[in-house]
């Protein structure tokens, strides 16, 4: 009995030990981040965010989608994630515009029109804030990440 009781205490140990020594290598500390390692954390942590926020939001408009943007003059790819209702909005008012329907409108007119759908999205993601602790902890990462590139590039 006492026999066994140590087996299973060295092995709880043995696996603490193993998991504390890799979270260790895990580690990431802040401040001896460059800008550019900064922004690929960063990028790496709104990924998850998106991530989160699409697979817990039962709308499938809020639903955030990265994808690449080309813009007009350059050649120069850039990546975008926005919410599909303003992927939707955009397309039908390109459509409509290319069919003398309707102008076609400036990316802040977008965001006027669309005003109650982004307090939609705002209300959403406070709200799996304040459910998920995962979420919120991510929020907070990527806000402490924020403030320490604006530190270190300004």
């Amino acid at each position: 009995m006492k026999k066994s009781l140590h087996v299973s205490l060295a092995l709880t140990l043995l696996v603490y030990l193993s998991y504390a020594s890799f979270a260790a290598e895990d580690q990431i500390f802040i401040d001896d981040l460059t800008a550019p390692q900064l922004r690929a954390q960063i990028d790496k942590i709104q990924k998850e965010v998106y991530r989160v926020f699409n697979a817990a939001n039962k709308n499938d408009q809020l639903d955030i989608t990265c994808h690449d943007y080309l813009a007009t003059g350059t050649s120069i790819k850039k990546e975008v994630c926005e919410p599909q209702f303003v992927i939707v909005r955009r397309t039908e008012n390109a459509k409509s515009a290319r069919h003398g329907t309707d102008p076609l409108l400036t990316p802040r007119q977008l965001q006027g029109e669309l005003a109650g759908e982004f307090q939609d999205l705002t209300d959403a993601m406070k709200a799996l804030a304040e459910e998920s602790e995962y979420f919120e902890e991510l929020n907070t990462i990527l806000t402490v990440l924020n403030a320490r590139l604006l530190e270190i590039t300004n």
